[in-house]
């Protein structure tokens, strides 16, 4: 019987000491992450590229919850989205139960595609955030795995998620986000898939096709303008040597006569070559915004005469 229990006392201190020498397991840090921002693109394009954010964290030690909450969240919001605020980032952390917010954007225009991320902590604390991560897009439609690289680059290089290692910030919050009724507050699956969310506002920045279509129209324009006032100016000159003309409409050898000839005949050659070059300006300039798969909107050009024929008007909407 002395033998039992002192097998059971040793049993119970090498269980106690090997509680104690064990490593404690760091917590992982639970990451609530922003339905993918598709800048520019359509409800269609995000719900194709949304799933491809879900994929990368997939593939990393980091613990997503909360999307579920997150996309109540941020439909509840004006504009469907936080659009980079970091105060409405960290109320999302808060209100979905995480230590942190994630935000990615993707501008996925021609020839390179732009990504942008942040890391907001629950406390509103900006902790890490990188910018203009360009990644070359392929030719043809956007496919989702066109912007795998671009995540990815975000992720790893720009957040840096693998070195995340700081304890829980701030207890989760219980309650759903204001106005939104039924959002749940506890850790979800990682097996569930956001959705991207749409904001449609202006690129960074203008494609060189666009911006050869701004200048060859500029260009035009002023080329036009140029060639109207030297055709104002000949038109004068032109009325001029007629009335020197003699009733069988030749001219009379005298000097005033030959100056305004000679003067005629230089403006002529100007004025054509000027409307010329500006309205084949025009025209390549409004070629290559309707051409560009950039562009935002249709292109209309419309050139027409002034009021009494002695000036030409260009309008159009870009």
């Amino acid at each position: 019987m002395n033998g039992l229990r002192r097998a059971a006392l040793c049993g119970s201190v090498l269980v106690g000491v090997t509680a104690v020498a064990a490593p404690q397991k760091t917590s992982t840090p639970e990451l609530v992450p922003h339905p993918l921002v598709v800048v520019g693109g359509s409800e269609e394009d995000a719900a194709r590229l949304g799933p491809q954010l879900d994929a990368e964290l997939s593939r990393r030690d980091v613990r997503v919850v909360g999307q579920q909450c997150a996309r109540q969240f941020v439909s509840a919001r004006p504009g469907g989205g936080c659009g980079g605020d970091e105060r409405c980032l960290s109320e999302l952390a808060r209100t979905c139960g995480g230590q942190r917010a994630l935000y990615v954007t993707v501008y996925p225009f021609r020839p390179r595609m732009v990504f942008v991320g942040k890391l907001v902590r629950a406390d509103g604390l900006l902790e890490r955030s990188v910018s203009n991560v360009e990644v070359t897009r392929p030719k043809g439609r956007l496919r989702p795995e066109m912007i795998r690289p671009g995540i990815e680059k975000v992720l790893a290089e720009g957040l840096h998620l693998e070195t995340l290692d700081l304890e829980p910030l701030v207890p989760p919050a219980a309650g759903p986000p204001e106005g939104v009724a039924g959002a749940a507050a506890p850790p979800e699956p990682r097996t569930e898939v956001p959705l991207g969310a749409v904001a449609q506002v202006t690129p960074p920045g203008a494609s060189g096709q666009r911006i050869a279509a701004y200048a060859c129209v500029g260009a035009g324009a002023v080329a036009l303008a140029v060639g109207t006032a030297l055709f104002i100016g000949a038109k004068s000159d032109e009325d001029t040597y007629r009335a020197m003309l003699d009733p069988y409409g030749q001219r009379p050898p005298t000097p005033d006569a030959e100056a305004a000839q000679q003067s005629l005949r230089g403006k002529t050659a100007p004025v054509t070559i000027a409307l010329v070059a500006g309205a084949a300006l025009v025209a390549t300039g409004v070629t290559l915004w309707v051409l560009d798969a950039g562009k935002s909107g249709g292109a209309h050009v419309e050139l027409r005469p002034g009021p009494g024929g002695g000036s030409l008007v260009m309008a159009g909407r870009f």
